[in-house]
């Protein structure tokens, strides 16, 4: 088989880097536009955008200015042919009920290309300035919850019908019609034991985050192995299958060196506001200030990043792909349009996996 490719859009101000020192990434429908098209006419597999109401502020504006992720994938469904459409739900945010029929109607323009990222939610802040967080004790319940809200789901469109009776939730004599003509499969990020545990239930697939050095490639390999491991005997338990997808960010140039200090040129250009709101005065080295490995992991929102030449990156996709059992890399970029246009010319061409 051959490795899936994806796309994680860039629907939010600054893209997957907190940094002063990258291209803006205003959300405009057009950069999104022209991102998905792009990746599609490279044989691109899927596009996954995020759900995102609330940003972290600083000098950059981190995540301030953010776009809907089921009306864009709404309007990019027409104008697509063959790649895959995934956006995402944060179940405080939508009723199942209401999440069944949009996800119906936008699989109806595009047939066998809607699926759908079941996000438990993780940002509280998002939430309570809504009204909508319904108390700390929800870090604890949020897989019970997602699992009924995912039950909802499942038999909404596969009868029309619910009755279901939860803790959470109470369908009664509920329908919504008509039912998707094809299986909307859906991705989940589960890395606890517990988020482990659900999308093994009900996912179809699994983004992770590990790995991330192209100098340390053991190692995540090792990484990678540990948690589709955990994944597939959860799911093999239920008679499931169930892939891992890798997110990573790439920087990728003509040498190793180069692709290196572009790398140092971003970080140096960190926007400390907004990373300390988002990770919070807790975990703040109080007397220096940030600390060096906080800022850099945080800086790319825990995103593993991938940095080296054209072929040391083809050369870590294939081996990850090839010997830890993942299903899929998805992708981001700091500089997406013109880092897309490299990839496509430089990486892709270099990918045993997808040949």
């Amino acid at each position: 088989m051959m490795m899936e490719i994806g796309v994680f859009l860039p629907i939010a101000k600054g893209g997957f880097i907190i940094s002063k020192n990258v291209p803006p990434t205003w959300p405009t429908w057009e950069l999104n536009k022209n991102v998905t098209l792009k990746c599609e006419s490279l044989g691109f597999d899927f596009a996954l955008s995020m759900v995102k109401f609330r940003g972290f502020g600083g000098t950059t504006e981190y995540w301030d200015h953010a776009l809907d992720s089921f009306t864009l994938t709404a309007a990019l469904a027409p104008i697509t042919s063959s790649i895959k459409l995934i956006p995402s739900v944060t179940n405080l945010s939508l009723h199942p009920a209401v999440t069944s029929r949009m996800a119906a109607t936008i699989e109806a323009i595009c047939p066998g290309r809607f699926g759908l990222n079941i996000v438990s939610g993780w940002y509280k802040n998002e939430f309570d300035q809504m009204g909508l967080w319904p108390g700390d004790e929800f870090f604890e319940s949020r897989y019970d919850y997602a699992t009924e809200y995912v039950t909802i789901l499942k038999q909404l469109w596969a009868t029309g019908e619910s009755n279901f009776k939860g803790k959470f939730f109470t369908m009664t004599d509920a329908e919504i019609k008509p039912t998707p003509s094809t299986k909307i499969p859906l991705v989940c990020a589960g890395q606890s034991e517990r988020g482990i545990k659900f999308t093994a239930e009900m996912g179809e697939q699994n983004f992770v985050i590990a790995g991330g050095n192209t100098n340390e490639i053991e190692s995540d390999i090792s990484a990678f192995k540990s948690i589709t491991g955990r994944l597939q005997e959860q799911a093999s338990l239920l008679g499931r299958q169930v892939g891992t997808i890798a997110l990573f960010n790439i920087f990728a140039a003509d040498t190793d060196n180069n692709a290196h200090k572009r790398f140092e040129h971003i970080v140096a250009g960190a926007d400390e506001i907004a990373i300390t709101n988002l990770v919070g005065q807790a975990e703040l080295d109080k007397s220096d200030g940030m600390s060096e490995s906080l800022k850099r992991k945080s800086m790319f929102m825990g995103l593993p990043t991938l940095v080296g030449s054209y072929a040391t990156i083809a050369n870590y996709l294939d081996r990850i792909y090839d010997e830890a059992n993942i299903s899929a890399c998805m992708f981001a970029f700091p500089d997406f349009e013109n880092d897309i246009d490299t990839f496509g010319s430089e990486v892709l061409p270099k990918l045993a996996s997808r040949k």
